[in-house]
């Protein structure tokens, strides 16, 4: 753990408000992500991301600083999204498509429609993926985590990760095949970082 964090973890302790505000602003946007990637159809990622948060609060004087804040995080998030997923049953598509996306610059209206498609069908391919198998892509191949980091963030050896993540490439290629499009380079590089809701501190 790094001194920052020992130091907002002291003031996140001492019961500061602007801790617990720079809490969020600094991991608002990465937890989002995570539960956008790791909840199933039909689930609400943003309160799925409110709850980490409250949660996270809640246990601050459990945690104690034997990793990174953000292996902290990730950890909750995964409890908390593996709880949602028992509770719902797929019913649509959600994920990326709830996150804003405009149009880029330069693209035309068929290319923008056709990169939109994309990036639902990868998301499709995702959810489809077993949770051990979708955490692992979501940590190294779509937050470009090193597979040490992965390791730890999930609590497994880095050999577990490595064999995790070509099982979990080769279903997702498989699924996207099946589709019918065969993804030249990294598929996941079609789904960037949702964006960061407004503020809402528990």
């Amino acid at each position: 753990m790094t001194n920052d964090d020992d130091a907002l973890l002291a003031a996140l302790r001492a019961g500061e408000d602007l801790a617990r505000e720079h809490l969020y602003r600094t991991y608002a946007a990465q937890v989002l992500t995570w539960t956008i990637r790791l909840s199933n159809p039909g689930m609400d990622a943003e309160d799925l991301a409110h709850e980490v948060f409250l949660v996270a609060l809640r246990d601050i004087y459990r945690f104690r600083g034997d990793s990174s804040v953000s292996t902290w995080l990730f950890g909750i998030t995964r409890r908390i999204t593996a709880n949602a997923r028992r509770r719902h049953a797929i019913r649509r598509l959600v994920g990326l498509e709830r996150a804003a996306e405009l149009p880029a610059s330069g693209r035309s209206p068929e290319e923008d429609s056709l990169h939109r498609e994309r990036r639902r069908e990868v998301q499709r391919a995702l959810q489809g993926l077993s949770p051990r198998h979708r955490e692992v892509l979501a940590l190294v191949d779509l937050d470009q985590r090193s597979t040490a980091e992965a390791a730890e963030m999930l609590g497994v050896p880095t050999g577990t990760v490595h064999s995790r993540l070509h099982a979990a490439r080769r279903a997702l290629a498989q699924h996207l095949r099946r589709r019918g499009w065969d993804p030249a380079g990294p598929p996941t590089a079609e789904l960037p970082a949702a964006e960061l809701p407004a503020a809402r501190l528990p």
